[in-house]
């Protein structure tokens, strides 16, 4: 009996343990579910505030104007109920653009949200404040911060938004009920910021000191542990978990005493019955059958919970799925199988694995073999391909999810579709990349500089190479160590560029070796993180003033010379005219006295004497011609060619059916500036020339037209003389060139050189196109307005 009854008594103890250990972690289950539960949630709620506060960051970087940025707040704000007001700050902590207008200008600087963020700017998650009530609203709200960081690593401000005390509360919504009794939301310092029951009572209290912040969470970001409350002092067995992103805490709690409810009754019956053996028989086997059916309700129970869960987690717009270690999939929620665009019932079972492309999935497997209880959490961000081909960004948070005997039962994985967020963060580091090309890769010279301080912030390496400076030591320096205007010249001049718009200084920069080079700087404005730079292009002009200076100089005397040679042709030519006239009167006078006592070849010496003094007489009045042509002191004026070539025929005595020659105007003739007498002289000198040099078998006939061509007008003079062999193009624009003996045509070979000055000074061109024995045509391009200056001449 005694052995029996020791059978009996050890049997029922450990019937007793094994029914408390199963009571435990039955609880504990359900506890670490609804944990989850809450912390996806919320995570989901934060994550899409985070977004927007992205968002808002960016419009306030690409779009700086308050009133724009406001609109773009009131937008991105109206598909979240919970928030309240949108607020932008700049680094001096004055409210910059509000959904809330009595808040623009008030200082936060010394608000606790905005000197965390100051002090940490590179925090890669939200800063999450203490409950406190508003001083623009007078109503208790709940502030959640997002560091603006500048292109260059500067704390900028802060983007932030005010929520309704409700947001972390309806997070909450559902999760007390039955045994569950308590249920808490907290920041990373312990600031309550929602509990159940009585969620207004505690929020904004601490629980710092409670044991889950000194003992459990200095040791693991998720877990469950049985200790006294902070709250009531009440033992009680509460699970936790640490959002991956955001500093929040998230803990469910049930008493040992509601815990352990059936536990104490099982073994109250099983101590009363064990005095009597068949009493103690009776009692094993009805504790028995009650074991079996309290199992079957705690399976129910978790199945219900389970079915909770399920219906929880079906509504969340994120891509939620839970898989076996062999990644088969065993729940999916609509969204999930939306976005594969499959009934569900279709993807439980499938393996998600073999959604992947086939080269990405031993990488992908061997990040969830390296999951472990220590580290049972993964984040990581991929690209997806729908079935259409479209291609989209998923960030995944992946927990692995263990049995009460610490064996691996499978993973639990979220995902949230981050396209847009994702594209904008390449557009911006494309443009930082666009920024570090453009700039540090640039081949000119570039300084960035503070404009209040003259601080040379940035510079890149040919700048460096042409000041002798590392870039280092350059973005130590001064602009004032480098330019050797002063200090208020160079402060005047920045704020020309930044005030007035001025895009272009001249000054004079020392170089490392104390040499002085001129430099030509072209700065523009521009403001990061709410400060205001310059932007400078220096290019280095010493040479090329020294060139320009020894131009002027070579051509202000090119200009003396070419004005005393003008002036020495004139003066030679009208001085020497006088003792040739001399000369010929003299000879005259000298033929008459003698008169019959000259021979014959006393009287033909005379002659050549006189024709080659009139022949250089005539060659000095055409050299007077040419120095005269520009000289004339006649100004500009619209002519109608058609009267110029009239009056040119007219001059020569031709008309259209002349006995002596036929000159044709084709119109239109157009109306042309110039001086009136030098064009007449032009056209006077080519008809001459067609009238002079005309073919000995037929009269000549001249036609003249005129073409528009770009801004040049073309007037030819075509006839049908004895021709120009190609040889002699250029030569006969030459002074004193002939192309004939003096007994053939008369003439000082200086007419078509007069017609190519003519030509110049009125920044024209003249050529001529002919074949020996088929005539001429001659070629006048004059520009269509005064003052511009046609291609070189032909």
């Amino acid at each position: 009996m005694a052995a029996v009854l020791l059978v009996v008594w050890v049997s029922g103890s450990l019937v007793a343990w094994r029914d408390r250990v199963d009571s435990l972690s039955d609880s504990s289950r359900l506890t670490e579910a609804l944990t989850r539960v809450v912390a996806e949630r919320l995570s989901g709620a934060l994550r899409g505030l985070d977004l927007m506060l992205k968002d808002v960051d960016l419009h306030s970087r690409e779009h700086p104007d308050p009133i724009e940025l406001v609109s773009v707040m009131h937008h991105r704000s109206a598909g979240l109920p919970e928030v309240r007001n949108v607020f932008v700050a700049g680094a001096d902590g004055r409210v910059v653009a509000s959904t809330l207008a009595s808040m623009i200008g008030q200082d936060l600087s010394r608000r606790v949200y905005f000197e965390a963020a100051a002090k940490a700017p590179f925090h890669s998650g939200l800063i999450i404040a203490a409950p406190a009530v508003s001083p623009f609203t007078g109503k208790m709200g709940q502030v959640v911060v997002r560091p603006i960081i500048g292109p260059l690593g500067t704390f900028g401000g802060i983007v932030a938004a005010a929520l309704n005390p409700e947001f972390f509360s309806e997070a909450l919504g559902g999760v007390v009920s039955g045994d569950v009794d308590r249920a808490v939301i907290a920041n990373l310092d312990g600031d309550v910021l929602a509990r159940l029951p009585d969620p207004g009572r505690h929020m904004g209290g601490s629980i710092k000191s409670g044991p889950m912040f000194t003992e459990q969470l200095p040791k693991s970001r998720a877990g469950t542990f049985i200790a006294p409350s902070a709250f009531d002092g009440q033992e009680r067995l509460a699970s936790f978990q640490v959002l991956d992103r955001h500093p929040i805490v998230v803990s469910v709690g049930i008493t040992t005493q509601a815990a352990l409810r059936r536990w104490a009754v099982n073994t109250m019956i099983m101590g009363g019955t064990g005095l009597v053996f068949t009493a103690l028989l009776l009692a094993a086997f009805i504790q028995l059958q009650r074991h079996e059916r309290n199992r079957r309700e705690a399976e129910a129970a978790l199945k219900a919970s389970e079915e909770s869960y399920r219906i929880l987690v079906d509504d969340q717009d994120d891509l939620i799925h839970r898989y076996a270690p062999d990644t088969t999939l065993l729940a999916v929620n609509r969204a999930y199988a939306r976005f594969y665009g499959q009934p569900a019932d279709q993807l439980i079972g499938r393996r998600w694995i073999e959604f992947m492309p086939e080269e990405e999935r031993p990488f992908v497997l061997s990040c969830l073999h390296a999951l472990n209880q220590l580290q049972p959490y993964r984040e990581d961000r991929r690209r997806v391909f729908l079935a259409d081909g479209q291609e989209r960004w998923i960030e995944w948070r992946t927990t692995a999810l263990y049995g009460a005997l610490d064996n691996l039962t499978g993973y639990q994985t979220v995902g949230r579709d981050v396209t847009d967020s994702h594209r904008a963060q390449i557009a911006i580091a494309e443009r930082e990349e666009l920024y570090s090309q453009s700039f540090h890769r640039n081949p000119a010279i570039k300084l960035l500089v503070d404009p209040r301080t003259g601080a040379i912030t940035d510079a890149n390496d040919s700048a460096a190479l042409f000041y002798g400076y590392p870039v280092e030591v350059l973005k130590r320096m001064h602009i004032h160590d480098i330019n050797v205007a002063s200090d208020e010249d160079i402060a005047r001049e920045m704020a020309a560029v930044e005030n007035d718009g001025r895009k272009f200084l001249r000054f004079r920069h020392r170089l490392s070796s104390g040499e002085i080079r001129d430099v030509e700087v072209y700065s523009s404005p521009l403001h990061v993180g709410g400060r205001a730079y310059l932007s400078s292009f220096v290019v280095d002009v010493s040479d090329r003033n020294r060139f320009e200076a020894e131009l002027q100089a070579k051509t202000a005397e090119l200009a003396r010379s070419n004005a005393e040679l003008e002036q020495f042709a004139y003066v030679a030519s009208h001085d020497l005219r006088q003792p040739l006239r001399m000369v010929t009167s003299y000879v005259t006078l000298l033929e008459r006295r003698l008169g019959d006592a000259l021979d014959e070849s006393s009287r033909e010496f005379i002659g050549f004497a006189v024709s080659g003094v009139r022949r250089m007489d005539a060659l000095i009045k055409g050299l007077l011609d040419y120095s005269r042509v520009g000289r004339g002191g006649e100004d500009f004026t619209q002519l109608d060619l058609g009267s110029v070539l009239a009056d040119a025929c007219a001059n020569l005595g031709l008309g259209e059916t002349g006995d002596e020659a036929s000159v044709v105007v084709e119109p239109p003739m157009p109306v042309l500036p110039g001086v009136p007498s030098e064009l007449i002289r032009l056209f006077q000198n080519l008809i001459g020339n067609a009238v002079k040099y005309r073919h000995p078998e037929r009269k000549p006939e001249i036609r003249i037209s005129a073409r528009p061509e770009g801004t040049e007008w073309i007037i030819t003079i075509a006839d049908n003389g004895m021709g120009i062999g190609a040889n002699y193009f250029d030569r006969i624009f030459g002074m004193f060139q002939r192309l004939h003996a003096e007994n053939e045509f008369e003439g000082t070979g200086i007419g078509l050189a007069i017609c190519r000055k003519i030509v110049a000074t009125h920044g024209g061109r003249i050529w001529v196109e002919s074949e020996e024995g088929q005539g001429s045509r001659f070629m006048v391009a004059l520009p269509q307005s005064h003052g511009h200056t046609g291609p070189a001449a032909h």
